[in-house]
């Protein structure tokens, strides 16, 4: 008996989106739809952000447009999702309303200022890709001074950001025989990387006295003085600055509220092995879920889970579709290459699905780890377009 077709939509392309969409083309007839909606039209490769800061990378370099992925059966519709209707099996946007048999939610998040509104008119950021290309002029200009890289809130993405941001600084200005530059971190964590336990804050630390880096932890902004450049902290500090980076916090994409799908921040809720909603045609992956772990934490926000959920979900659709039992689970294995400058990297790894808390592992600073980013880089964007 033929298999029907099906209509198979992915809300967003970033790396969740692009890797559900090759994936499910590579092992689905071309009878069957795969649509791929982002409301830009292209993809830019966000890990590679702040080394297009540093002049590593130019903005065409980690750019590409989403249109040819037509080469593959994959079509690309450009527009913004406005409404998810689960129990009409439809997607609206401000283009068109789409229908589908399989929809896959990898929309990422969207940066939150309202929680210091301020932050917009005194500080620069490289978590937008616009944002990115400013400091690319700005950092290289820089004559000295204090560079203060500051966390409003510990909900960001990509959680090594502060420290991976002030190696790469101490690095880049070093090389320059610039030595009239303090960098700093203004940041609520009790430690250094506290998600990843004692030991490796404790190393984390280390790496931070050695490149003469201050950190300010468990410290909270109140408030920042743009005209006296000075930051005041809810522990009576006053913190001097020349330039502020600021880590934003995120929240979801704002979409009507539907309690079926999300939490009440609006968070997708899925299953933390499946990443099935409580739709079972209904998947959500990478940067828009919230997965609680058994420590009460959340998993942290990282390309490396929504490429690894990305795959778990395109494999159990395809099954879906061919009517087999067979299925696989995310395993919660993650990792990050942290930059720690002079062209070396660290790599945290470890499984964030252990019972208690993660079980983390942090390998020395080598120039293995921090080749493997560049190739892994490179094979990425290769690979998916």
């Amino acid at each position: 008996m033929p298999i029907k077709s099906k209509n198979i939509l992915i809300l967003g392309g970033g790396i969740g989106g692009m890797v559900t969409a090759r994936d499910l083309r590579k092992h689905l007839g071309d009878q069957h739809k795969i649509i791929l909606i982002d409301k830009n039209a292209f993809h830019t490769f966000q890990p590679s952000y702040f080394w297009l800061v540093i002049g590593w990378r130019t903005p065409a370099d980690i750019t590409k447009p989403f249109a040819p992925l037509e080469k593959y059966g994959i079509e690309f519709h450009q527009g913004e999702v406005m409404d998810i209707l689960p129990e009409e099996q439809k997607v609206v946007t401000d283009r068109e309303v789409l229908s589908y048999d399989y929809l896959v939610i990898s929309m990422g998040t969207e940066n939150d200022f309202d929680v210091m509104p301020e932050l917009r008119n005194v500080s620069h950021t490289f978590y937008t890709f616009e944002g990115a290309i400013e400091l690319s002029k700005i950092i290289p200009r820089f004559p000295g001074g204090s560079i203060n890289i500051i966390v409003p809130d510990l909900d960001h993405k990509y959680l090594p950001a502060p420290y991976d941001t002030a190696f790469l600084l101490s690095s880049f200005y070093k090389k320059r025989e610039m030595y009239n530059i303090d960098i700093n971190i203004i940041t609520p964590e009790q430690s250094p990387l506290e998600f990843a336990g004692k030991e490796i804050s404790g190393q984390i630390q280390e790496l931070l006295d050695q490149n003469k880096i201050k950190l300010y932890s468990n410290t909270v902004i109140k408030s920042i003085d743009p005209q006296k450049k000075i930051i005041h902290t809810e522990n009576s500090h006053e913190i001097s600055y020349d330039l502020l980076i600021s880590i934003p916090k995120h929240r979801p994409i704002r979409l009507p509220h539907r309690k079926s799908l999300m939490d009440d921040k609006g968070w997708f809720i899925v299953d933390k092995y499946s990443l099935q909603t409580s739709y079972k045609n209904i998947y959500a992956i990478g940067d828009a879920t919230s997965i609680i772990l058994d420590n009460g934490k959340k998993l942290p926000k990282a390309g490396v889970f929504a490429n690894n959920q990305a795959e778990v979900v395109a494999y159990n659709i395809v099954q879906s579709i061919y009517e087999s039992r067979e299925k696989k689970n995310f395993s919660g294995y993650g990792f990050f290459f942290i930059e720690t400058g002079t062209g070396r990297a660290a790599n945290l790894h470890g499984n964030f699905y252990t019972e208690s808390s993660p079980k983390l592992t942090l390998t020395e600073p080598n120039v293995t780890f921090h080749w493997g980013k560049v190739v892994l880089e490179k094979y990425w964007i290769w690979r998916w377009f």
